[in-house]
């Protein structure tokens, strides 16, 4: 098991994750990655539209990012 960071970067500051989470692979880290994009998508204000949700290993290497999108393109 790998640990995986996932930290939501708005042009304004960064929202860093400290603890992380364990998974099996990279791919499971992703999928974590798009559930909470498409949770901060149906935030009511869309104060988090524009922002990227990224994943990091422990090294800190970016291994993949999804940009949060506007509410009403999320339901599209």
């Amino acid at each position: 098991m790998n640990r995986y960071f996932f930290d939501v970067v708005l042009k304004s500051h960064s929202e860093y994750d400290y603890r992380g989470r364990e998974f099996s692979s990279v791919e499971k880290a992703a999928q974590l990655a798009e559930l909470i994009a498409l949770d901060l998508e149906i935030s009511p204000q869309g104060e988090w539209a524009g922002s990227t949700v990224s994943v990091r290993d422990q090294r800190g290497q970016q291994l993949y990012s999804r940009e949060v999108r506007a509410p009403e393109l999320a339901a599209a």
